[in-house]
């Protein structure tokens, strides 16, 4: 059950310590859950401000601080973990990467890693990237224009997937998008839907905004492995003071109307108190 009482001034930027902590150990325990029920390939999404590359107030050093906490975690109990970032995709001057992971590498190197320093690997995407590693941890893999990164992380599940490791995908983007060669067309498409709907979704959180703005916050939509997809709407007690209050809950992840609905009634029944 979400915990109002710590998660909460989520559009005070940066983020209080408490607050990213509360995030870490939420996810990591959806992705423990996940991992001790037998899944093998799983996503991971945690979009508040400081972890949502559409906004200016995106952090990398929180997500490699929430990355951290899933690796040694999944390292505690003996694995070996390796955690990857995709390499520049194309060839010559039409390689690219994306802005986000951009020197991401290169500050994993100097991370510190703690007592499972040993047992932490680094290295990037593909089939060969399995060999000498028993759980991975994907960072935010994601296509760019003119390339796709489906084909590499789709050789490395099969091949985790042959060896039982298990595979994590943290904040993922995997929408297409179109460029002028139609390397995402319209053509294969399906192939490509058919392959993250293999994922299972071990930990989702976002905000709800009112409008495309990152303020204000309306509420927040929260989803572990095996629970239901809960909706919150954000209320405020007063100055510097709010809480986030349960108003809907879902077998699936609910649709936009659903969740609208949801708001209404949730303001009807206020507004006749």
């Amino acid at each position: 059950m979400y915990d109002a009482a710590v998660a909460c001034r989520l559009n005070t930027i940066p983020h209080e310590r408490s607050t990213r902590q509360y995030f870490y150990r939420d996810l990591v325990a959806a992705v423990l859950k996940t991992v001790a029920a037998g899944e093998k390939r799983m996503v991971a999404r945690c979009t508040i401000p400081e972890l949502n590359t559409e906004f200016d107030v995106y952090r990398i050093g929180t997500l490699l601080e929430l990355v951290r906490e899933v690796a040694t975690a999944l390292a505690a109990d003996g694995r070996t973990v390796k955690v990857c970032v995709q390499q520049a995709l194309g060839q010559g001057v039409f390689q690219g990467m994306p802005l986000s992971l951009n020197g991401v590498m290169r500050i994993m190197n100097q991370m510190d890693w703690g007592e499972a320093k040993d047992r932490i690997k680094l290295g990037n995407l593909g089939a060969a990237e399995v060999e000498g590693a028993d759980a991975f941890v994907l960072i935010s893999p994601q296509n760019i224009v003119g390339h796709s990164v489906i084909p590499l992380l789709e050789e490395m599940a099969e091949a985790a997937g042959a060896a039982g490791k298990p595979l994590v995908l943290i904040n993922p983007k995997l929408g297409d998008i179109q460029s002028a060669g139609g390397v995402m067309s319209v053509r294969g498409r399906q192939d490509r839907l058919d392959f993250t709907s293999t994922f299972v979704t071990a930990y989702h959180f976002r905000l709800l905004y009112k409008s495309v703005m990152m303020h204000p916050i309306m509420g927040a939509l929260r989803h572990e492995y095996g629970g239901p997809w809960e909706v919150f709407r954000r209320v405020e007690l007063g100055p510097g003071k709010e809480e986030y209050q349960p108003i809907g809950s879902f077998e699936t992840e609910p649709k936009p109307p659903q969740i609208t609905e949801a708001f209404k009634a949730a303001w009807a029944k206020a507004a006749s108190c």
